[in-house]
């Protein structure tokens, strides 16, 4: 779950930076929504890694 959990943050957290990088680049539209859900995830399951850091 542990590992789980630290891919999760990884990817979600890089995703919301990356993707408004890599879509202005190419002159897309950026979809807001999406980063700020990629942002929260990545908050929520690092969070979740420090509030149960004992039991995982």
């Amino acid at each position: 779950m542990k590992a789980l959990l630290n891919f999760f943050v990884v990817i979600l957290l890089n995703g919301a930076f990356l993707y408004p990088l890599w879509f202005s680049g190419i002159g897309r539209p950026i979809s807001w929504p999406l980063v700020i859900f990629m942002a929260g995830g990545g908050i929520f399951c690092l969070y979740l890694l420090v509030k149960y850091r004992r039991r995982l």
